[in-house]
């Protein structure tokens, strides 16, 4: 237990910046060298819109998304929280189910919510399915992770558990985006897989507001939200962007959003 406490400081402390930007990086290099041969139709264009967009988020949610949020579940462990000195073989579980549970509700408020979506759509906004798109965002979108991460800090979780278990279930999240990857059998009813995620990425009608779930498909089924692959899916918005330029591609989502309050009938739509 005690290796795997030094893990869980490095992984939640000092390394998990390094991690999470290695892990993507190295998978975008990777993919992209197998995409030579295995699928020369690779769009650098959408990559390099999706890297810039990665980075031009990252750059401004230093404060929003991990200073602000981190200093906020500190005080709510320090000040309220349930249970001390809690064992980690019970923190690293919990850590996970509170954590699928948070991202689960951000991610489909960010669908069915119209200003939410405006800044989730960016993610969706890319026509390829791949690494390069795992990362792309708006810097905006994603926020109400930090809320709902406070359940675990109340309970008791460390921050550097919960942090090590983001980034690591971040890392698998990062991976559920391979464009090689095939169907995987009973693991695609078990885990979120690249192929169910790619559902999640289609356009399609039986696929939109699916699979919104990170690693495990627990919350999908629990509330009603999973789909199977039946036609291979089709990654892009329904209103499809072809703005490869990271600053202005960042605001497809608001001009789309826009454009449907234009054709509202009445202020309260």
């Amino acid at each position: 237990m005690e290796s795997i406490a030094e893990a869980i400081d490095f992984i939640g402390g000092p390394g998990t910046l390094w991690i999470l930007a290695g892990v993507y990086f190295g998978s975008v290099i990777l993919e992209r060298v197998w995409a030579i041969k295995g699928n020369p139709e690779y769009d650098n264009a959408d990559a390099l819109c999706s890297i810039g967009l990665n980075l031009i988020s990252s750059a401004l949610n230093l404060v929003i998304a991990i200073l602000i949020p981190l200093a906020l579940y500190v005080l709510v462990f320090d000040q309220f929280r349930l249970v001390d000195d809690m064992a980690l073989w019970l923190a690293i579980p919990l850590a996970f189910v509170l954590h699928e549970l948070a991202y689960y509700w951000d991610h489909r408020l960010g669908h069915r919510v119209g200003i939410l979506w405006a800044f989730h759509a960016i993610h969706h906004s890319s026509n390829e399915f791949n690494h390069s798109t795992a990362a792309r965002g708006f810097f905006l979108d994603g926020q109400l992770k930090a809320l709902f991460a406070l359940p675990a800090a109340f309970i008791g979780v460390d921050p550097v558990v919960y942090i090590a278990v983001s980034v690591l279930t971040n890392s698998f999240g990062i991976w559920n985006h391979a464009s090689y990857v095939p169907r995987l059998g009973w693991l695609d009813r078990v885990l979120m897989t690249p192929k169910m995620h790619k559902v999640h990425h289609a356009n399609q009608p039986q696929y939109i507001d699916r699979n919104y779930s990170q690693v495990t498909l627990l919350c999908d089924r629990l509330f009603g939200s999973i789909a199977h692959i039946d036609e291979e899916p089709d990654p892009g918005l329904v209103k499809r962007v072809y703005d490869n330029n990271p600053l202005t591609a960042q605001f497809a989502g608001l001009r789309q959003l826009k454009d449907r309050i234009n054709t509202a009938e009445r202020w309260q739509d």
